[in-house]
């Protein structure tokens, strides 16, 4: 029996209306759920367009509130920045969620622990998959860089919504990807690969 090869597109710093609006109807457009990591900061800007991606169902994780390199700052100021998200995603969006996202996936062992402790799950990408979408220069180099890189395995890959380019990445290397036998799942679908427990 063939193993199914599980892919999982994911989207840090939302929600950065037009450019996440573009994204949510590519993915449609492809039949394709994301994961997408808010900030904090970036709902109390911008609710209905956090609201719009839970309505179209994808998942949606937490990025912290500000984005500081959170294994930079003291463990206290981390946890706010975790716990404050965690209540605007409640309250504005209606989500409630255990993935988190560091920003950059900056981590360090005392983080890693208390993320851990408070009942997360870390929800990293494949390194292996060197998309710097935001280095561009254009969505070809970008879907270069992806294709040449996507082996065998299961594998996350870590997009920026407000980049440009991303809705005609999504729109080349979607039925490529599948064309390479790997079925679109969230990040909650993924296997432990890419996720610290």
């Amino acid at each position: 029996m063939e193993r199914i090869r599980k892919l999982a597109l994911t989207f840090d710093g939302a929600p950065n209306p037009p450019a996440t609006l573009n994204v949510l109807a590519k993915l449609d457009e492809h039949g394709v759920k994301g994961t997408f990591f808010m900030e904090g900061h970036r709902i109390e800007k911008e609710p209905d367009t956090a609201r719009e991606v839970k309505r179209r169902g994808h998942e949606i994780g937490n990025h912290s509130y500000s984005h500081p390199m959170l294994d930079q700052i003291p463990l206290e100021e981390a946890r706010v920045e975790i716990e404050k998200t965690d209540a605007l995603l409640r309250e504005v969006v209606g989500v409630e969620t255990k993935l988190v996202r560091p920003p950059a996936g900056a981590l360090n062992h005392e983080l890693a622990a208390m993320l851990i402790c408070m009942g997360y799950e870390i929800a990293l990408w494949s390194p292996m998959v060197p998309i710097y979408d935001w280095a561009g220069p254009d969505a070809a180099a970008i879907c270069r860089r992806i294709l040449s890189n996507v082996g065998d395995e299961n594998t996350v890959l870590v997009f920026h919504d407000r980049v440009e380019f991303v809705p005609d990445v999504l729109d080349t290397i979607i039925p490529v990807l599948r064309d390479k036998g790997f079925t679109f799942v969230t990040m909650s679908q993924m296997d432990r690969k890419g996720v610290i427990r």
